[in-house]
C-alpha cells in the first residue's frame, strides 16, 4: 500500500491522541506551562522549583500539550473531465492518491473522510470522518466502480460536509471550469488548510500540433466543435494556456499554498517532498 508524509504548520485542537502539536494539555511530552495543583493539575507532575519561586505559596504542577489527532479530507473532482486519457489516465492517478492519502492518514492515527463531487455531491462515494483503515480499500473500489456525470457544481457544496474544526483539505480536482467558480471554491473552504491538487495530463497543457481541420469535444457539456487549426491559431491556444496556470497559481497561492501537481504514474514521494518543500 502506498503512503507519503503530511505536515502542518497550526496546532491541533482535537482530543484525540495523535501525531501533530496541539492546544490539548495531556500525556505529552511539550512542555508549555504550569497550573495551581488546587485548580486541577496533576500531582505526579509536581514542580518543587516553580512552588518555591512562587510569592502566593501555591503548588505548581507542569503542564504539557499532547500530540492530538487532526481531521484529514478528501475532496475529490469525479466529473467526466477526469476521465481525460492523454499520454496518462487522469482517473487512475486520482484514484491511487485518493487511496494512498486513506492509507496515509490511517497510519498517522487522523481521522480521513472522502467527499466525491460532480454535478452534485456524490452519496456513493461519501465517507463520514473514520479512523477505519479498511476505507482504504473501500474507497479505491468506490471509485473504481463510479460513472462520472458531467459539471463539477457540487463541488461548491463540499464545505457542508466538512467537519466544522479546521482540517487539512485535500482538494483533488483538474480545476477545469471557470475561474470565477474556482475562486468561490476556494473561498468557502478558507477555515481550514486547503491543499489544491492539480491533476493534468502533459496533452492538456499543450496546444494540438498539425495543421487543417480539427474536431474537439468538451468531456463536460459534450458539445462538439471544428477548428481549423494553424499557426495562429495554436499561439493564441498556447498562450490561453499559459495565462490561466499563471491565474490558478495566484489564486492558490492566496489561499496559503501552491498548487500539489500529480504526474503519472502516481509517485507518492513527490507527495511528502511537496509538504517538505512548503514549510
Amino acid at each position: 500500500m502506498q503512503e507519503f508524509h503530511y505536515r502542518i504548520n497550526w496546532r491541533a485542537r482535537g482530543h484525540i491522541p495523535g501525531h501533530h502539536r496541539s492546544t490539548q494539555a495531556g500525556a505529552g511530552f511539550e512542555f508549555y506551562g504550569h497550573q495551581d495543583l488546587t485548580s486541577g493539575g496533576d500531582a505526579r507532575r509536581l514542580d518543587i522549583r516553580a512552588s518555591l519561586r512562587d510569592p502566593l505559596q501555591a503548588w505548581k504542577v507542569r503542564l504539557f500539550a499532547q500530540r492530538s489527532a487532526i481531521p484529514v479530507v478528501l475532496i475529490a473532482d469525479v466529473s467526466t473531465s477526469m476521465r481525460f486519457q492523454g499520454q496518462h489516465n487522469k482517473w487512475q492517478t486520482l484514484t491511487d492518491f485518493a487511496t494512498a492519502l486513506a492509507w496515509s492518514a490511517a497510519r498517522t492515527g487522523d481521522l480521513f473522510s472522502c467527499v466525491g463531487c460532480d454535478v452534485k455531491v456524490v452519496p456513493e462515494l461519501f465517507i463520514p470522518s473514520t479512523l477505519r483503515r479498511s476505507a482504504t480499500l473501500e474507497l479505491r473500489q468506490r471509485l473504481t466502480q463510479y460513472q462520472s456525470k458531467p459539471g463539477a457544481q457540487g463541488l461548491q457544496h463540499a464545505i457542508d460536509y466538512l467537519p466544522r474544526r479546521r482540517s487539512l483539505v485535500f482538494l483533488a480536482s483538474d480545476f477545469q471550469y471557470p475561474l470565477v467558480d474556482a475562486a468561490q471554491i476556494m473561498n468557502s473552504l478558507d477555515g481550514h488548510d486547503v491543499v489544491p491538487v492539480l491533476l493534468q495530463d502533459p496533452a492538456e497543457r499543450e496546444a494540438p500540433q498539425g495543421r487543417g481541420l480539427l474536431r474537439v469535444k468538451d468531456l463536460e457539456s459534450g458539445a462538439q466543435r471544428l477548428l481549423w487549426l494553424r499557426p495562429a491559431l495554436r499561439t493564441r491556444w498556447q498562450e490561453a494556456i499559459a495565462e490561466r496556470e499563471a491565474a490558478l497559481n495566484d489564486l492558490f497561492r492566496r489561499h496559503g499554498r501552491p498548487a500539489l501537481q500529480l504526474n503519472a504514474p502516481f509517485k507518492p514521494d513527490a507527495v511528502t517532498a511537496y509538504f517538505h518543500e512548503s514549510f
